[in-house]
């Protein structure tokens, strides 16, 4: 008997408490209780890393996951991406904490986009809770085969559905350009948004531009001068192009930086799976489509739950997008409903 144990026992016998034996001993009550009641030996005992629990992907399972992800790579997408695409088919298999978790023990490294650091800022103040209410628009460069040329991209977002409303490529910026940009937009919506927001470019300043806008009836706000935050979803719009795995070095020639920007304009509106709109394309938010896919996936999840409940704490929760987009505002946590 070890030695400790037995002098536990002794003061016990002697009349102390179990309590005060343990005090006096300098031994926990639950080493006191291993130790006085020791587990069986195991003849090949099972390393305790080894040992599965209910909650595992099987190997076919797993194997299923990284087949889905080393395509998602292959085709320069992300493991966020991969996983919704597979929600979206009917076969997740498991969820999205998994998928990361199984990303990371994979050799194939998932495409990378860099990072930068922007600065925070708090003015102007924009709500928008619906399309068409808010448009946000910028000018961005790329750039060219030679050392000082560039190409101008104008693109223009719909603030609460991140959709790109509207984008033309040209070796310069004009103003007469951009006028014609938002009067094709304003045509194909059949409507106006009640505020373009901007920063303080000459395109944006300019009276050929702002006449339009307060000739529809259109409300101008813009960004404080050197706060490049004042308008992010521009920004991250830029940020998501520049910084795609198919994004080149530079642009050989106006008309292919046109084809590409084309190309990756239908992918981000109708195949881009927006994190800030919880996984929806920009395009199924500005239609209102996202309910039916919201549907499905609340469907595929509840299946997989009910297939293996050992794998989760509490029933999966499909998150809505947000009801409000804001710029600088402050908003509440509501969610949108799907009726």
């Amino acid at each position: 008997m070890d030695v400790t144990v037995w002098l536990v026992t002794a003061l016990t016998v002697a009349g102390l408490s179990q309590r005060a034996a343990l005090s006096l001993a300098g031994m926990s009550r639950s080493s006191w209780y291993y130790r006085a009641h020791p587990r069986q030996g195991v003849a090949d005992p099972v390393p305790h890393t080894q040992r599965r629990a209910a909650s595992w992907l099987s190997p076919p399972e797993r194997a299923a996951i990284e087949g889905k992800l080393s395509v998602a790579f292959a085709n320069g997408r992300s493991v966020y991406h991969g996983f919704y695409s597979a929600l979206d088919s009917g076969d997740p298999v498991a969820c999205l904490s998994s998928w990361y978790r199984i990303a990371r023990g994979m050799e194939e490294a998932p495409p990378v986009r860099r990072r930068a650091r922007h600065r925070s800022s708090a003015i102007p103040s924009l709500v928008a809770s619906a399309p068409l209410q808010v448009w946000s628009w910028d000018i961005t460069k790329l750039k060219g085969p030679y050392r000082g040329v560039t190409y101008e991209l104008y693109v223009v977002i719909d603030v609460f559905s991140r959709m790109i409303t509207a984008w033309r490529l040209e070796t310069h910026e004009d103003d007469d350009l951009a006028k014609e940009m938002f009067q094709d937009a304003f045509a194909r919506a059949s409507a106006y948004p009640h505020v373009v927001h901007s920063d303080g470019g000459s395109s944006m300043k300019s009276k050929t531009l702002t006449g339009l806008f307060s000739e529809l009836g259109v409300e101008v706000s813009r960004n404080r001068p050197r706060v490049s935050n004042d308008n992010p979803y521009s920004e991250s719009a830029f940020k998501t192009a520049k910084y795609a795995p198919t994004y080149p070095a530079y642009f050989t020639s106006i008309e292919q930086s046109r084809t590409w920007v084309e190309d990756f304009v239908t992918w981000y509106n109708h195949e881009h799976y927006h994190s800030g709109l919880e996984g929806h394309t920009p395009a199924s938010v500005h239609a209102g489509t996202w309910t039916e896919v919201h549907h499905q996936r609340v469907t595929t999840m509840a299946a997989l739950h009910t297939a293996h409940p050992e794998r989760f704490t509490k029933p999966p929760v499909i998150k809505t997008p947000m009801a409000h987009v804001a710029i600088n505002h402050e908003i509440s946590d509501d969610r949108l409903q799907t009726g």
